[in-house]
C-alpha cells in the first residue's frame, strides 16, 4: 500500500412522442436515433420521464429521467449525477451503455447545494454520514437531511416499478426481488459526487460492478471517508475509476482509488484514451482543472469532427468490463 500511495502522490503533483394516456407518469419524448460509429452497435433511444410518487411523497428536486432497455435486457446500469447536474448531461454515455448490452437508468436524485468533498474536507465522519443519507433518507444531520422518500434507493425502486409498468419489453422487474433492489444485478456508475455515491453503495451492498468518472472525491490531506477504513461488499476487482490527468480533484481520488485498494487489481493505463486497467488516467487536453473534471463523461466532453466522443473508446471498454 505504501509504495502504491507513494507513486500516486508523485502522480499528482506531476501531472415521436412518448405519452401515457389517463396515467400521471409524466413520460416525455423519446429521442431520435443516435447511431454509434461501430457497425455492430444498434442505434439507441432514450424515454425521459419524471417519477410518479405515491400519495403522501414529495419528492424534490424531481427532473426528467432518463432509461432505455437493450435488445437483450442484460445488467442494469444505474447513473448517478455529479453535484447539481442531472441525467440529461449524460446522454452520449447513457446511449454508448445501452449499445454495450444494458439496461440503463439514469437516476435524479438529492444532490444539490456543495459537493460532498466542499461539504466535508477533512471530516472523515462527515462523508458516511451524508452518503448515507442520501442513499436511503437515514441519520438525517445539520449536513445532509434527505428524507427516505427523496432517497436514491426510494427513487430507484419507483423508477423501476414505472418502467416495469409502460415498457414491459425492459423486463425492469427483474431488478427487484420482492419490491426490493436486487443489487447482484446491477453495475453502479457515477461522475463525482455520484461516484463517490456508487462506491459508498456498493459498500454496503455486493454490486455486479462499479464505474467511477472522476471519483471519489473522498480523501483530504490524506484522511479518508471513514467507511474506506473497512473492506466493503463489492471487491476491488469490479470496480473501474477514470480520470483526467488534470482534474481539479486529482490528487484527491488517487487517494480515494489507493484506499480502495485499486492499485491491487493492475496498473495506471496513463495515455489520452485509456483503456486496459482499474485505474485509467487520460493525458488528453480537456481544458482547465475544473473543466477535466466534468469532461471524462458528461456531453460536453470533446469530440471527434463527426460528433464522436473521444472517450468513447475507454466508455465502451469500462462497460465490456463489468457486463
Amino acid at each position: 500500500m505504501t509504495t502504491h500511495r507513494g507513486r500516486w502522490g508523485a502522480l499528482a503533483l506531476a501531472l415521436s412522442v412518448f405519452v401515457v394516456l389517463g396515467s400521471s407518469l409524466s413520460f416525455g419524448a423519446i429521442e431520435a436515433s443516435s447511431t454509434l460509429p461501430k457497425p455492430d452497435r444498434q442505434s439507441t433511444s432514450l424515454i425521459s420521464f419524471r417519477l410518479d410518487p405515491p400519495a403522501g411523497q414529495i419528492l424534490f428536486p424531481n427532473r426528467n429521467n432518463y432509461a432505455q432497455h437493450a435488445a437483450s435486457p442484460g445488467a442494469l446500469l444505474l447513473f448517478l449525477p455529479a453535484t447539481g447536474a442531472q441525467p440529461s448531461d449524460y446522454r452520449m454515455f447513457l446511449r454508448t451503455a445501452v449499445a454495450s448490452g444494458y439496461n440503463v437508468l439514469g437516476l435524479d436524485y438529492w444532490n444539490r447545494g456543495k459537493s460532498v468533498v466542499n461539504t466535508c474536507g477533512g471530516d472523515p465522519e462527515c462523508y458516511t454520514a451524508v452518503q448515507r443519507n442520501r442513499f436511503d433518507g437515514t441519520v438525517p444531520s445539520a449536513v445532509s437531511n434527505v428524507e427516505p422518500a427523496n432517497s436514491i434507493l426510494n427513487r430507484l425502486t419507483l423508477a423501476l416499478t414505472q418502467l416495469e409498468t409502460v415498457d414491459p419489453a425492459g423486463q425492469w422487474g427483474r431488478y427487484l426481488d420482492h419490491g426490493q433492489v436486487d443489487w447482484s444485478r446491477i453495475v453502479l456508475a457515477g461522475h463525482s459526487q455520484g461516484g463517490g455515491e456508487s462506491a459508498y453503495i456498493a459498500h454496503l451492498h455486493l454490486v455486479h460492478g462499479v464505474l467511477m468518472f472522476s471519483s471519489p472525491v473522498l480523501t483530504d490531506d490524506g484522511a479518508p471517508a471513514a467507511w474506506m477504513r473497512e473492506p466493503g461488499m463489492t471487491p476491488a476487482s469490479r470496480m473501474y475509476g477514470f480520470v483526467n490527468q488534470n482534474d481539479m480533484y486529482f490528487s484527491k481520488i488517487a487517494g480515494s482509488w489507493s484506499v480502495l485498494q485499486l492499485q491491487q487489481a493492475g496498473s495506471p493505463a496513463l495515455v489520452d484514451v485509456p483503456r486496459g486497467s482499474h485505474q485509467l488516467v487520460s493525458t488528453l487536453d480537456m481544458g482547465t482543472p475544473a473543466e477535466a473534471h466534468g469532461r471524462t463523461v458528461t456531453d460536453g466532453t470533446a469530440q471527434s469532427p463527426d460528433g464522436v466522443p473521444l472517450y468513447q473508446p475507454t466508455w465502451e471498454w469500462m462497460l465490456d468490463q463489468t457486463k
